[in-house]
């Protein structure tokens, strides 16, 4: 019960935190492209400074979802 309750937990502040870090739908699969490109291909089209803040947005993002995740589960366990 303390696992699902950590879930919903993590899915409610990513919800809910989602309109902090993107501006829509479209800027998250911009950042999500990014995620998934190496670096070196980056640096060779020019676009290493824009796909580090888009990684950090993303990383941020789902550090911020983890963590509320964890610090309910231990909540809930104490």
């Amino acid at each position: 019960m303390e696992i699902f309750l950590s879930i919903m937990a993590v899915a409610v502040v990513l919800r809910y935190s989602f309109k902090f870090f993107f501006n829509d739908l479209q800027d998250f699969a911009d950042c999500a492209k990014y995620w998934f490109t190496p670096d070196i291909v980056a640096i060779f089209w020019g676009e290493w400074s824009r796909q580090y803040w888009a990684e950090m947005r993303i990383f941020f993002w789902l550090l911020l979802g983890g963590l509320s995740g964890y610090g309910a589960y231990q909540f809930l366990i104490s």
